[in-house]
């Protein structure tokens, strides 16, 4: 077996749990983080943008990863209060994180599998 088939395993094995991950995440956390900001006009603003979309929960996912992963940002644009950030539990917040940079970590490693191609 080549090192070639063999990384194209794990990472073909490995995108189908990302995107299981990605899914449970959406389907059972996600209306759960945005509760916390349920009060915040700007966040509201941005869901609503995405209600008429093909993927408005995939959009909205990636409003919450980018909000809990780059909090510092956020608060110095207004859009998020450091009150809203710290009311999010620490477990939740890191599975958004995680999620977010285990996608980098994966895109990272399919160019590198385009390039070995």
């Amino acid at each position: 077996m080549s090192w070639f088939f063999a990384f194209t395993s794990v990472m073909v094995i490995g995108t189908f749990a990302f995107v299981g991950l990605m899914r449970y995440a959406m389907r059972t956390k996600l209306e759960e983080v945005e509760s916390y900001f349920s009060e915040n006009s700007e966040v509201r603003k941005l869901q609503q943008r995405w209600e008429n979309q093909r993927f408005p929960r995939f959009s909205r996912m990636c409003l919450m990863i980018d909000i809990l992963s780059m909090p510092k940002r956020h608060v110095k644009d207004g859009v998020v209060t450091e009150a809203e950030l710290a009311s999010v539990p620490l477990p939740l917040r890191r599975r958004f994180v995680w999620l977010f940079r285990l996608a980098i970590f994966l895109a990272a490693y399919w160019g590198y599998w385009c390039t070995w191609l």
